[in-house]
């Protein structure tokens, strides 16, 4: 039985079919720390965005499709317009809580085989989830209702970002002790894609890439200290990443300082794989 899963989040829209990860970079969370609500052209090209890989998973054999949705829907004012919109076309999603968001890319990234604690931090477009727990359960969950889009859309000025973050950070409190720092979702990626200059995203190349602070915030200033246009040219950036990406350096190294550790494990198995594994879902 073939299965599809849609990750429906704030700044990226992404499938996960027959073994491939595919991505489409929609943005919903746009303005939505100005606003509180979803821009109406944002849920228009996140629906179509949706649609879209439902029926490419359809047209090729997927018995079902599963879209789930994180931060940017579960805090919008607007939610119910959003659902509504994906229900008019035959979709139902499923809004999942800010600690499931948590374990769900805990259980994704976690290797059973390792048996040890580690800390899982999945940086998306409105939200930063900080999971810590080992093969016996989770023992620590926080998601910050903050990420690279409502980063972003604060501030393009890395010296405002980083005020603004390390004054938010202090929300995560005491995290218990562990033993590596697991980094998953775009952000992570987008950065190590930029670094290692790939023409063509290829996740062998970034799944259990080792990432040191200084790779991380060297490359994020690569990207402030040039004009904004010339960031297309970057290999390895996608275009529609360009005010993101620098905003993701921001909140990876605060968020690294804050745990006093200087390096990352990006692991490409994140909240997809994990919701087929919470929900019992043959992919």
């Amino acid at each position: 039985m073939k299965n599809a899963i849609i990750d429906i989040g704030s700044n990226s829209i992404r499938l996960l079919f027959n073994g491939k990860k595919y991505t489409n970079n929609t943005q919903l969370a746009e303005c939505l720390l100005q606003t509180g609500s979803l821009l109406p052209e944002a849920m228009e090209r996140t629906k179509d965005a949706i649609v879209e890989f439902a029926k490419f998973a359809k047209e090729n054999g997927a018995e079902n499709v599963y879209p789930f949705a994180t931060e940017a829907v579960r805090s919008a004012k607007n939610k119910e317009e959003f659902i509504s919109l994906l229900k008019q076309n035959n979709l139902v999603i499923d809004v999942i809580k800010s600690k499931i968001e948590g374990l769900l890319g805990f259980i994704g990234a976690y290797d059973e085989k390792n048996n040890e604690t580690i800390a899982v931090l999945d940086i998306g477009g409105a939200s930063s989830e900080l999971t810590v727990g080992n093969k016996d359960g989770i023992i620590y969950t926080h998601s910050m209702p903050l990420g690279t889009v409502r980063l972003k859309d604060y501030s393009l000025v890395k010296e405002e970002e980083i005020k603004f973050v390390k004054k938010r950070i202090e929300e995560y409190g005491f995290v218990p002790p562990f033993s590596k720092l697991v980094a998953i979702g775009g952000s992570a990626s987008t950065l190590c894609s930029i670094y290692k200059k790939m023409k063509v995203y290829n996740p062998d190349e970034v799944h259990n890439f080792v990432m040191t602070k200084e790779m991380i915030s060297n490359t994020a200033d690569m990207l402030f200290n040039m004009p904004i246009e010339d960031r297309k040219t970057v290999v390895g950036l996608n275009p529609k990443k360009i005010l993101v990406a620098p905003a993701g350096g921001v909140l990876l190294t605060c968020i690294m300082d804050y745990l006093n550790v200087n390096e990352i494990t990006l692991s490409e198995k994140d909240n997809l794989e994990g919701y087929a594994i919470y929900n019992h879902i043959e992919i």
